[in-house]
């Protein structure tokens, strides 16, 4: 029911883009796995996925680099882990065991979905500058 390494890759790179999306200056592959402390050929395959999904966009140019593929305010983490994930639904992603444990356990899991489904990159942005 954990997160893979790639979705906490991704969920440590993504504040560090400007809110804005597209019309952003890009953000470097070798520059955001410094920043982030994963490998930037790892980090640079996560990055691939969100733009894959929509999330990122791939720009060239002098400013290029990836951005966000929207405003930051549009983008809810649940996106991030799915687009990572290759997923179309968390409660497949995060399955539970049968048995007794299984009703406590799938609590958990759906208020975790909840939490991601409502929590946007912004809000997530604005608590990391708080930190």
């Amino acid at each position: 029911m954990l997160l893979s390494r790639a979705a906490e890759a991704a969920l440590k790179a993504l504040p560090h883009f400007d809110p804005r999306g597209p019309g952003a200056t890009g953000h470097e592959v070798r520059v955001l796995a410094l920043a982030c402390g994963e490998p930037a050929p790892f980090l640079g395959k996560v990055l691939q996925k969100l733009a894959r999904a929509g999330v990122l966009r791939s720009k060239r140019g002098r400013t290029g680099g990836f951005v966000l593929g929207r405003p930051a305010s549009e983008i809810t983490l649940a996106d991030i882990v799915l687009a990572v994930e290759g997923s179309d639904s968390l409660e497949k992603l995060f399955e539970v065991p049968a048995g007794p444990a299984g009703a406590f356990l799938g609590s958990a899991r759906d208020e975790l979905a909840a939490r991601l489904r409502d929590t946007t990159l912004a809000r997530l942005q604005r608590e990391a500058a708080r930190e």
